[in-house]
């Protein structure tokens, strides 16, 4: 068994889209893969263990049989915090150690590390030695963001020189594409880095369901209850005059529009575009007209208490960044995967 850890040096890079695609892959060509979360971050009770519920869901996605305290060995909560404060020992290498043992019948063990390469030193566990220990290989997961980014990937590779597999850059916007495959790549293997793939943006893998929309500014729903598992790429804000606020809308597909609940006629003209939810800020009572119109279109509306502002910057820092628990997001990752990812390459320098 080898383990492979998907490392980043910031947050948000999509190890876990990451992860889920290639899992699904090498599923698909006959390899026996496991899956687990270095450190767990999202806490989830599951019967009577507390566990990460991002992995939760991945492990689902791909179909592994693994109890909770294998995929998701140990979770920072405030209770483990306050142990590390209060100078307990909290024992979380020990915790990994014996989680990998369980996947010795596995060909391939992805492992979901932390937001920074030394995530986890605060409770005595050093990735990068512990990558070293279990004779694992790291794949970076690289977001692309000028120099700063070969830098991670270098640096990355003289801190753990043999245990260095390669990298891949992801969320790449489509303009910088051929950029990086013509400049970026060529200048790393230079440097003795295997780039296995460049990975474009993709909105679908970064929507959210509009039950997530809902849950997220505390809202009220009004309609289309039926519709809150589908999913939204992007949003805008109906701030705008109406004479301006079509041609606007039509620039943006499968969106959330966020308004006024007095702005009818910008609700209105949202609802002849491709909107999959109208999110109503500073009130409760959305207009009976505009109800009607959502109901026949199959547009749910969503009524919350917060201002307009307040509204925007939560949705802001949520999009891109929520929880997996799609299937279809899965098989996208997939997708995306088996077209840009040189698993040929991959495979051979894990000797399998």
């Amino acid at each position: 068994m080898v383990p492979v850890f998907l490392i980043s040096n910031r947050p948000h890079t999509g190890k876990n889209f990451f992860a889920l695609g290639l899992g699904l892959n090498l599923k698909e060509k006959g390899y026996k893969v496991g899956y687990m979360k270095l450190i767990g971050k999202v806490p989830f009770k599951k019967e009577d263990e507390i566990i990460d519920e991002e992995a939760m869901f991945i492990s689902q996605l791909l179909e592994l049989n693994e109890p909770g305290e294998v995929i998701s060995p140990f979770v920072s909560t405030y209770e483990t915090q306050y142990r590390l404060l209060e100078k307990e020992e909290v024992k979380v290498k020990e915790k990994l150690l014996k989680a990998i043992k369980n996947y010795e019948d596995k060909d391939i063990l992805l492992i979901i590390g932390g937001d920074n390469y030394f995530e986890g030193s605060s409770f005595n566990l050093k990735p990068f030695e512990f990558i070293k220990e279990v004779n694992g290989k790291a794949l970076v997961v690289q977001l692309w963001d000028d120099l700063i980014a070969i830098d991670d990937i270098l640096g990355a590779k003289e801190l753990l020189q043999e245990n260095f597999l390669g990298a891949v850059l992801n969320k790449v916007l489509p303009e910088q594409y051929l950029y990086l495959k013509e400049k970026v790549v060529p200048f790393l293997a230079e440097k003795g880095v295997e780039v296995y793939g460049v990975i474009k943006k993709d909105k679908m893998l970064e929507a959210v369901t509009v039950r997530v929309l809902l849950e997220t500014v505390n809202g009220g729903i009004v309609c289309c209850e039926d519709k809150l598992d589908d999913l939204v790429e992007n949003f805008l804000v109906g701030a705008m005059d109406p004479e301006h606020a079509l041609s606007y809308f039509l620039k943006t597909p499968n969106k959330a529009v966020i308004t006024g609940v007095h702005r009818t006629d910008i609700q209105i003209i949202a609802m002849e575009t491709s909107t999959k939810c109208l999110i109503l800020t500073g009130g409760l009572h959305a207009n009976e007209t505009v109800v009607g119109i959502a109901k026949s279109k199959g547009i749910p509306i969503i009524v919350t208490s917060m201002d307009t502002f307040s509204t925007v910057d939560r949705i802001e820092k949520l999009m891109g960044r929520a929880i997996i628990r799609e299937k279809e997001k899965a098989l996208k990752s997939k997708e995306i995967l088996a077209q840009e990812f040189n698993f040929e390459a991959f495979l051979s320098r894990l000797g399998l």
